[in-house]
């Protein structure tokens, strides 16, 4: 790999919302996402082993759902591990909750 770009979205909102009990620690959950008005992208981090493009939550945003009602869809493509660290269920509960602040922020 020796150059990736990435086209500007003017009018676009992003947000990177992550969940980690210290500072310097993994993030338990992480959420990138990006929204201008109806359209949307929204990835998941540690829900599955590899990173989680969540269309579901992008298909409800752009149907017109509320921030909450997408957010709500958010660990519907991904398969959460449980380990040390958190619960695949406490892992479920913070992608929707990172989600839901993740697009708040975004189209602000």
């Amino acid at each position: 790999l020796t150059e990736i770009r990435v086209p500007k979205m003017n009018g676009a909102g992003w947000s990177f919302q992550k969940f980690n009990r210290r500072a310097q620690d993994w993030a338990i959950v992480g959420v990138a996402a990006w929204r201008r008005g109806t359209e949307s992208g929204v990835a998941l981090v540690n829900m599955g082993s590899t990173p989680v493009l969540a269309s579901s939550v992008a298909d409800a945003i752009a149907k017109g759902a509320s921030v909450a009602d997408a957010a709500a869809l958010a660990a519907a493509e991904a398969e959460p591990q449980s380990d040390n660290n958190a619960t695949a269920e406490y892992r479920e509960h913070l992608a929707k909750v990172l989600v839901r602040r993740a697009l708040e922020q975004a189209s602000a």
